[in-house]
């Protein structure tokens, strides 16, 4: 393989393929041997591992998924160019949204205070970043899904949950005391 396929982590979830990205990248360059298809289909994409696999192989790929969360990560991991939207470029926008003052919120209500999935003080980020998501990329859907997996990946490492149910623990888990940090998400050219 020409990279490693397993480089990026992302969240928990249930129904995930990364144990059998490599498999499934072999399989397809085993069927497709010989030819010059280099086009696939990622059905019921979830966490987008499958397509961000075959697209760092030089495939096209087309995905789809009914869920929105879905549709944000494809859109960042599989159909963004880097590119169009390098790190240096990026880097100061997330400086920006890590630099945002908490503002409580439906994220913090629900996630924090109704559940224990985070300590309030990142359900507090969550909020203030989410709503400047929304004002910073208004009019750039792609640079929205990238600034909004940066913020989904960021959550899932300070989150105090277990397995794929995202059961809360009882005592917090160490990982929910660190502060959340926006990282460039491994966009492929």
């Amino acid at each position: 393989m020409k990279t490693n396929l397993l480089r990026f982590s992302l969240i928990k979830y249930i129904g995930s393929k990364r144990a059998l990205i490599p498999w499934i990248v072999e399989v397809v360059d085993a069927v497709g041997q010989g030819t010059e298809i280099k086009q696939v289909v990622d059905l019921f994409s979830g966490s987008g591992r499958v397509g961000h696999a075959f697209k760092s192989q030089g495939y096209f790929v087309a995905s789809n998924d009914i869920n929105a969360y879905a549709h944000i990560l494809a859109t960042s991991l599989v159909q963004a160019d880097r590119n169009q939207y390098p790190p240096e470029l990026l880097q100061p926008m997330f400086e920006h949204l890590m630099s945002l003052e908490g503002k409580e919120g439906y994220f913090t209500q629900t996630f924090c205070r109704e559940a224990r999935f985070f300590q309030p003080k990142n359900g507090a980020r969550v909020d203030a970043m989410r709503s400047e998501i929304e004002i910073m990329a208004k009019d750039d859907p792609v640079l929205r899904a990238i600034l909004l997996t940066s913020l989904i990946l960021a959550a899932d490492r300070v989150d105090s949950t277990t397995g794929v149910q995202k059961a809360y623990l009882k005592q917090w888990a160490p990982r929910a005391h660190k502060d959340m940090e926006l990282r460039y998400p491994e966009i492929l050219p």
